[in-house]
């Protein structure tokens, strides 16, 4: 099951070339922008990372984030994965991007799994913002499988989430305060996991899940749309 199973819209399959140049329509279907990805890298540093750490994005999109990480990390130390190449060929269509990238030496992979371990790298980090909050209620076992065993020794994975219990920055609860249960990927509807899923879920994979209402503050302060949960899952 893809994680992000899309079909290119119309008015952007029309306009596709061997680069997507038109960024505009990439943002309006991934619904986020610059600051949206400067206020993910501000959390990441604010977790430790620091350029020679290795970082996987899962979910990179537009590189609304991954533009800020590739300029920060050391050379060959940032991955993204998406499903949808165009939305990763829209970024690069902008020179600056572009010649970030190669500098950079940032690699991708279009696949629609959450695994990297074709790489054969071990990452520090795993970055994955507005993932968890569409998939399937089997994929949240999928995501973690896949990440987890690229993890490096006292990595850490950073995701967004919409818990079931709902929040108090603006994420209303789900009805019953219970798992949405969706048997596919609900982009661009939302799904919901009860924080005891997510931690059973996590122990399964020799992982502990925590929760950071502080991320989700420093982010609604300035995108108060943007009222994911935030939880940080790490090796015991």
């Amino acid at each position: 099951m893809a994680f992000r199973k899309i079909r290119i819209p119309r008015q952007v399959a029309q306009l596709v070339g061997p680069v997507v140049r038109h960024p505009t329509l990439a943002r309006r279907y991934v619904d986020t922008d610059e600051v949206s990805g400067q206020l993910q890298f501000e959390i990441l540093k604010r977790h430790g990372c620091v350029p020679s750490s290795r970082v996987l994005e899962v979910g990179c999109g537009c590189l609304h984030a991954g533009r800020q990480l590739i300029g920060y990390l050391d050379a060959d130390h940032y991955v993204g994965i998406d499903p949808n190449a165009w939305l990763v060929q829209t970024a690069l269509g902008e020179p600056h991007v572009a010649q970030l990238v190669t500098e950079k030496r940032a690699r991708f992979l279009h696949v629609d799994t959450f695994d990297a371990s074709s790489l054969g790298v071990a990452f520090d980090y795993v970055l994955s913002h507005s993932v968890l909050s569409h998939c399937a209620h089997c994929q949240l076992d999928q995501f973690l499988t896949g990440v987890e065993k690229v993890l490096a020794p006292g990595g850490r994975i950073l995701a967004s989430i919409y818990l079931a219990e709902g929040n108090a920055f603006g994420s209303a609860p789900a009805p019953n305060q219970e798992d949405s249960m969706d048997e596919e990927w609900q982009y661009p509807g939302i799904s919901r996991f009860k924080l005891a899923t997510v931690e059973a879920a996590a122990g399964r994979h020799g992982l502990r899940a925590l929760t950071v209402p502080e991320y989700t503050a420093f982010i609604v302060a300035t995108r108060p749309r943007e009222c994911h949960d935030w939880m940080v899952f790490e090796r015991p």
